[in-house]
């Protein structure tokens, strides 16, 4: 099983292909540096802050729960 950190980046990642974006032009719009970006999206990041994932969301122009909202973050255990 993947973890978080894991599953977020591939859903980032996910994201950049649809937008036809890089990791670096992520990091410019998020006002971060470009190695904290990087290790986010490697899955290296062992746990991104919500601060973190909220600049990356806002480089984004969309909400954090936009961004959080893919399974399983939006799946209710049964």
């Amino acid at each position: 099983m993947k973890t978080d950190s894991e599953l977020i980046a591939a859903h980032l990642l996910h994201i950049l292909q649809k937008r036809n974006l890089t990791v670096n032009r992520v990091a410019t719009l998020s006002g971060m540096g470009q190695s904290s970006v990087n290790a986010i999206f490697r899955g290296a990041s062992a746990s991104p802050k919500i601060g973190t994932l909220r600049k990356i969301a806002a480089g984004l122009e969309m909400p954090l729960t936009e961004l959080l909202d893919f399974p399983p973050y939006n799946e209710v255990e049964k």
